[in-house]
């Protein structure tokens, strides 16, 4: 497809020769003869590059090239002046423009050369744009959520190493933070995702087994050796082997990893033949390697080998602007998964949340969406379908609103003030909020409901084991 080119010139003749010498090229010209001409014909039409004389009435090239590149910071602009202007070219050069062109009778050759870099300039920016896109829908097809500064920072580092095909990754979080998710991301975005992506949970098998799953044996290389196995260094060959709970593998594993790491060969159980794989290793851990190395409990080699790209995930109470996004992304997973219709929380809920410390990270967050939208009966979550495993919520800030002021316990007026003030239980919040509700309706449980933001059966269930302390 032809390049567009848009001509801003109040010279006419000047204008159709700039766009005759574009045309034979395979360009396509428009000529337009003033700066408000630009800015109409750029709002309905797409182009790839603008020249712009500098010396216009009206609107003059200065000011065009203000308002082009506050509308449109990526379009390539070349401006058109006279020789004795050129200190004008050079500052708008430093203002935005992309080249300059001077004026002359002959200047055939000019504008199209000109015209040329301009419009790989323009490709080059567009592929990296697209580039870029598909990138980050690439990632947000893997679950990673976020609108944190510090997670936009992990995924940055993502990108980067996930191009890096052999580079050895450590990614160190607490339980529940998405290691495997990161892991599996840097495995998608990487020169080959269609290869195996082979996860293994070390702690999950004694250390009897660990050696023969990672690296094979050979028939008879033990009792029930019946027949040789490939392991799962084998298994993952041209692709990704993440080995979660790292900091678990005893010494003497430790030091057949770090041979394979070092030498990129191995040998399976009972075997004297090297042989040899072309894959990614992905640990993870939610332990402190440095102070294992320290008690003699990881090899600091090993420990150096891994952490040749670490990738630190925070916990997501340090990152509670992404505890919303999180959460109703998980409404739209359950959603399509229970066949659903939850739309999202309403205002105490959504407070509740956000306020929750998250010790199982967005692991437990997923659990208590999960729950809460199959035992709501409205559309919006609401504070009784919430079930936090602690049995206890600690507020990292004062709730405002007045429904949910009702929630905190005060301080004993002779309480020692250094003492942490006390809250009451989730369990004792939702009976207060519904005894509440119960005595604003008058009794009246459908109205109690209504107030409540839940259906009548949900507040019936609820109500059945408070019948004693009923209005």
């Amino acid at each position: 497809m032809a390049y567009r080119v848009l001509i801003v010139d109040d010279d006419h003749l000047m204008a159709r020769s700039l766009s005759r010498c574009l045309e034979s090229e395979g360009f396509l010209g428009f000529v337009v003869h003033s700066g408000e001409d630009a800015m109409r014909v750029l709002k309905r039409e797409e182009f790839d590059l603008v020249l712009l004389d500098l010396s216009m009435p009206g609107l003059d090239g200065f000011q065009t090239l203000e308002g082009i590149k506050a509308d449109y910071p990526d379009l390539q602009v070349v401006i058109l002046t006279a020789s004795q202007d050129i200190h004008d070219a050079i500052w708008a050069m430093k203002h935005g423009a992309d080249d300059y062109l001077i004026k002359s009778s002959d200047m055939e050759e000019a504008v199209q050369l000109v015209a040329k870099k301009a419009l790989k300039t323009a490709s080059l920016a567009k592929e990296n744009a697209l580039l870029k896109r598909q990138t980050q829908e690439r990632i947000n097809q893997y679950c990673l959520v976020t609108e944190s500064s510090s997670m936009r920072l992990v995924y940055q580092l993502i990108e980067k190493i996930a191009q890096k095909e052999h580079s050895t990754v450590l990614i160190i979080g607490e339980s529940g933070t998405g290691k495997e998710v990161v892991a599996r991301t840097i495995h998608n975005l990487s020169p080959n995702p269609e290869k195996a992506f082979i996860d293994i949970s070390c702690s999950s098998l004694p250390d009897s087994l660990v050696e023969s799953e990672l690296f094979g044996f050979e028939k008879g290389a033990f009792t029930d050796a019946k027949s040789a196995k490939q392991g799962l260094l084998e298994l993952a060959d041209g692709g990704t082997l993440f080995l979660d709970e790292i900091a678990t593998l005893n010494l003497s594993v430790q030091a057949k990893l770090l041979r394979f790491l070092e030498q990129r060969t191995f040998r399976r159980i009972g075997s004297t033949i090297d042989r040899q794989v072309d894959i990614r290793i992905i640990a993870a851990t939610n332990r402190d390697l440095a102070k294992k190395v320290s008690r003699g409990e990881f090899r600091e080699d090993l420990f150096y080998r891994l952490n040749v790209f670490p990738i630190t995930i925070p916990p997501l109470r340090e990152r509670k602007e992404d505890i919303m996004p999180l959460a109703n992304f998980f409404i739209q997973r359950f959603n399509q998964k229970l066949h659903l219709n939850i739309q999202g929380f309403n205002q105490q809920a959504a407070q509740l949340l956000v306020n929750y410390t998250y010790p199982g990270n967005i692991r437990e967050l997923k659990n208590i969406i999960e729950r809460a939208m199959i035992i709501e009966d409205s559309e919006l979550i609401t504070p009784s379908s919430l079930h936090f495993p602690k049995g206890e919520m600690f507020f990292a800030e004062p709730i405002l609103t007045d429904d949910t002021s009702a929630y905190l316990q005060p301080a004993e007026a002779d309480q020692p003030t250094q003492q942490p003030e006390k809250f009451l239980t989730l369990a004792e919040m939702e009976k207060a909020h519904i005894l509440k509700a119960l005595k604003q309706a008058g009794g009246n449980k459908e109205q109690a409901a209504k107030l409540l933001g839940i259906g009548r059966s949900t507040l019936f269930r609820k109500l059945a084991g408070l019948e004693g302390d009923l209005p």
